[in-house]
């Protein structure tokens, strides 16, 4: 019964629900080497030419660009000098007048070849303060403009798939005057702008923390996100935090809805020397400078050439079986999915040891199969994917994160799927209470009563809420030993509701960083894991607080998914050893050979037998007597087809058999 009931519950954990989807901007080394083209000494001399700080030739004439204040006839060479650059670089650039032609804004075009008619922008205002004679504005906002600037002569000899905008706007200082009349006129003559890199200080770093700040906003968050993580493949040393201001370029898009963000030095970090005439060269942190220069240019190469990769992965679950695992995953891709020895990889690793990799036994379409050898009792195996694309320019991983390439993801990223070898039950408790009402400014409570005793190894949470106005609710678990966390925290503004959103510590993005309806997997505002030790049994209570009014909604249902050690089994993965077993073979998938491990108590005549999936006998491994203790068998594929077999071993007390996948 206890053997029945074990099986039972591996079947129910390969039934609970959580595929783990990544939409990733893939890695290129491509445009990680296209991107360091910006270099110290290319910034350097643009930040000097638009600060003053050296002459410039503009229109066949030396100059020196002693002001950008909105005022100061030295603004006019600025746009001047701007214009030339986008010139000298190839482009046919625009000036767009307002303000009673006094304002200027400078753009060049890249038109894309696939999609034209949608565009992304990477800008920055090159105007700045005080007013006065001398005004160098180096960080505000020579740095943005030199972005701009650097982004537009690397990627000028380039085709992309999608149209860019490089833009230097005027007027920002008094009101994002030039952005708006910009995005007033974008708007009206029905511009499709998929996304808006706004730079605005981007070299001022006193601490040398590496720090920068992001404003943005619901609907640019997942614009937002791709800039976040592509960062963070390509210039890893740089974090981040948010502060939410409309006082920058952004803003001036999402007034008519369209997304962007503004990419600032750390708001909490600021420069001391800001709209002063000691805003100039010797304050700059060059380094962080031109980092900061990189992974914009990057991160609008990558959207441009639409560099995107969606992974989807259901992940092994924890169990007691020691049989192999497989382990799915599925590649939709803009670009063909490289084969042969590129093909995509499952790298696996047992007990913090070095990655193994294999490729997938079986794929069809943007479907791959991978099997995962089979361990021993006690064992913790964490395993990562990676795919590259036919042309060999970009990877992607998921978890994301790694990179190498030909083939795809000897890199690891920094986290990974991980499941153990062990006694484990699942459980997936949902509310037989549900649909309950949410009042505004009301507390909507509901129960879930555990009987089954154990110590929580991990803990997921599903809810579904209906409700048009996420900005007002509080979602609080507490379990029953009166522990509590924060699930989310009136994160979605005006959006509505919690559509099939699951909690997990273990997700790629936080629950903060997400927007209604918030469909997938993220992680809480604060981390399931204050529960991981703690009592299954007992009452699990959720809570949600309405903190709005005129927004009543229904909390729809909600589930706890919770892994914990069987109390019932009381040997170790030791103990269980030193019984008879039959081990998976190693490696599985197997190639041209194997091995294969067994474990008698008591001396014993054994065969070992190989047989197809229907039932017939291939070949015959072993036959004979064989002492107590562990026994190796080591044999020979070659002769073999690919597909999945099966071998069993029979003693006179003994009957087990285990499947193994033959790979070419």
């Amino acid at each position: 019964m206890i053997k029945n009931y074990r099986l039972s519950v591996l079947l129910f954990l390969a039934l609970l629900p959580g595929i783990k989807t990544n939409a990733q901007i893939a890695f290129s080394p491509y445009v990680d080497s296209l991107s360091r083209l910006a270099t110290h000494n290319s910034v350097l001399l643009l930040i000097r030419q638009l600060a003053g700080d050296t002459t410039v030739t503009i229109n066949g004439q030396t100059a020196t660009i002693q002001s950008r204040h909105y005022l100061n006839p030295s603004n006019a060479k600025a746009a001047d000098f701007i214009f030339e650059k986008f010139t000298e670089y190839g482009y046919a650039p625009e000036v767009q007048t307002f303000s009673g032609n006094r304002g200027e804004n400078v753009i060049a075009t890249k038109t894309g070849t696939r999609h034209p008619e949608k565009e992304f922008i990477i800008c920055g205002h090159y105007d700045n303060m005080p007013s006065g004679s001398t005004a160098p504005g180096a960080d505000d906002n020579g740095s943005g403009t030199v972005a701009v600037l650097e982004a537009a002569r690397i990627l000028a000899p380039f085709d992309f798939d999608y149209t860019i905008r490089f833009a230097a706007w005027d007027e920002e200082e008094i009101g994002l005057v030039g952005s708006y009349a910009y995005a007033e006129e974008a708007f009206e003559q029905g511009h499709e702008i998929l996304g808006v890199i706004n730079l605005d200080m981007i070299a001022w770093d006193s601490d040398n923390d590496y720090t920068y700040t992001i404003a943005t906003n619901d609907l640019s968050q997942a614009f937002t996100n791709d800039y976040i993580t592509t960062t963070a493949l390509y210039q890893p040393q740089f974090t981040h935090n948010y502060y939410y201001t409309t006082a920058s370029d952004h803003a001036s898009f999402w007034e008519f809805g369209y997304p962007a963000f503004l990419a600032i030095e750390d708001w909490y970090d600021f420069n001391e020397y800001y709209h002063t005439t000691g805003d100039d060269i010797p304050i700059l942190n060059m380094d962080y400078f031109v980092d900061f220069v990189r992974s914009a240019i990057a991160n609008l190469a990558a959207q441009a050439w639409d560099q995107r990769m969606v992974l989807q992965h259901d992940p092994v679950i924890s169990g007691n079986s020691t049989d192999a695992r497989e382990a799915v995953l599925v590649v939709n891709s803009t670009q063909p999915v490289a084969n042969g020895n590129n093909s995509p990889r499952l790298y696996y690793s047992t007990d913090g040891a070095s990655f193994y990799s294999t490729t997938p036994y079986e794929s069809t379409a943007d479907t791959f199969r991978f099997m995962i050898p089979g361990f021993q009792i006690g064992t913790e195996v964490s395993y990562y994917f990676a795919v590259q694309d036919s042309l060999n320019r970009m990877v992607a991983s998921l978890p994301a994160g790694a990179k190498g390439i030909n083939p795809p993801g000897t890199q690891t990223p920094e986290s990974f799927f991980s499941y153990q070898v062990d006694y484990i039950i699942a459980t997936n408790d949902c509310s037989p209470n549900t649909p309950l009402p949410i009042t505004d400014f009301q507390n909507t409570y509901d129960e879930i009563e555990i009987v089954s005793p154990g110590e929580i190894m991990d803990l997921n949470v599903k809810i579904d809420i209906s409700h048009s106005r996420t900005g007002e609710l509080r979602l609080i678990l507490k379990g029953p030993d009166d522990s509590a966390i924060m699930l989310s925290d009136r994160n979605g503004g005006d959006g509505d509701n919690y559509t099939g959103t699951l909690f997990d510590d273990e997700a790629e993005l936080s629950i903060t960083e997400a927007s209604p309806p918030f469909t997938g997997r993220f992680r809480p505002q604060l981390a399931l894991s204050e529960f991981i030790g703690k009592p299954v049994n007992g009452t699990w209570q959720v809570r949600v607080n309405d903190g709005g009014a005129g927004n009543s909604g229904t909390l729809d249902n909600w589930c706890l998914m919770m892994l914990y050690q069987d109390p019932s089994i009381g040997i170790s993965g030791i103990e269980a050893t030193e019984k008879p077993y039959l081990g998976q073979n190693y490696p599985n998938p197997a190639g041209t050979s194997t091995s294969i491990t067994f474990r008698l108590e008591t001396p014993s005549n054994v065969t070992l037998r190989l047989y197809n999936i229907y039932g017939q006998m291939v070949t015959e491994l072993a036959n004979g007597h064989f002492d107590a203790g562990n026994h190796l068998v080591m044999t020979g594929l070659k002769h073999l087809r690919p597909g999945k077999y099966l071998y069993s071993l029979e003693t006179e007390t003994i009957h087990e058999t285990r499947s193994m996948v033959i790979i070419r």
